[in-house]
């Protein structure tokens, strides 16, 4: 071998001598870059493992102190607890982006049950002077009316309901009334209810009583003589010339007994969105009223007379 000639062997796997060297080349250069982008993607993991490890240990704390200690979680409007947690509110609502109107009983949380469950109805007593010589029914369920209207009692114009609410006759007293098994009224009556300001109706039908709420505070507790009577049915608002005297909005229901918290903090908030009529200066007084004609000029044997204030 001459002097000019290089062994090109010592450079080969496995041959490198112990005192023989590769080139300087690009080759180190990559082989340092590579290991140190290795170590700064394993340092993000390290940290995002730490994070979420610590995450899992304050949630263990808090679930073992929410359900053994105190409540933590707010899991419904209401409800005890601290951190409110979306999505969990078993209501559902009705009449919050439409006009009132029937709602099919197939439609309803509360399809197959009569009692066990809970109502709010916004509420706006437009023009109480409109009289009449039943009463004045705004809300219903299940209701059936009868073909020649009697006497001034709910009976006298329903044959079957499973819940009722309206006004009285000539006043601006609120009744609602529920239909027990032995077709009996099971009623409340709340003298002077707001007129011409929206307010918030609650109504909670359990087995054994009916309790009525105004703006969240209980008015009035009902205890049955008898359960409630099965009867299931399409909900309707008020119609034809009673729907000049109230209006209705956000019917809210769940299909439970809701606690007195969780009503007060019920959502949607009370509607303010209501169409302010003024009251007229005069009531009006009708023969006869009957929710399933769309016109007064429908209704047979009706007439009107105004009278003093």
């Amino acid at each position: 071998m001459s002097a000019n000639q290089v062994n090109i062997t010592q450079y080969m796997s496995g041959n490198a001598g112990k005192g023989s060297k590769l080139p300087t080349g690009t080759n180190k250069v990559s082989t340092n870059i590579g290991s140190a982008g290795a170590g700064k993607g394993s340092s993000i993991v390290q940290i995002l493992s730490y994070i979420f490890a610590i995450f899992i240990v304050i949630m263990v704390i808090l679930l073992f102190i929410h359900f053994f200690i105190t409540p933590i979680f707010k899991l419904r409007p209401g409800s005890p607890g601290i951190i409110p947690i979306p999505g969990l509110d078993d209501g559902k609502l009705f009449w919050n982006k439409t006009n009132a109107g029937q709602i099919q009983n197939k439609d309803l949380p509360i399809v197959s049950q009569t009692f066990g469950y809970t109502m709010n109805l916004d509420v706006f007593i437009q023009n109480p002077l409109q009289f009449a010589r039943h009463p004045r029914i705004f809300f219903s369920r299940g209701a059936t009316r009868t073909e020649t209207p009697s006497g001034d009692t709910l009976l006298g114009i329903l044959s079957n309901y499973n819940i009722v609410a309206g006004l009285l006759p000539d006043t601006n007293d609120l009744i609602v009334s529920v239909l027990n098994k032995d077709n009996n009224m099971e009623s409340i009556v709340i003298p002077n209810i707001p007129v011409q300001e929206p307010f918030r109706l609650t109504m909670v039908v359990m087995e054994q009583a009916l309790e009525v709420y105004i703006n969240g505070q209980l008015m009035r507790t009902r205890t049955f003589s008898a359960p409630p009577k099965s009867v299931e049915g399409d909900i309707y608002p008020a119609a034809g010339v009673e729907a000049n005297i109230v209006k209705v909005k956000n019917l809210k229901i769940w299909a439970r007994i809701l606690t007195t918290s969780e009503i007060r903090e019920a959502k949607p908030p009370l509607s303010k969105n209501f169409d302010n009529t003024p009251m007229p200066a005069t009531s009006i007084c009708g023969t006869s009223i009957n929710d399933n004609m769309p016109d007064l000029d429908k209704v047979n044997n009706t007439f009107y007379n105004v009278v003093g204030r």
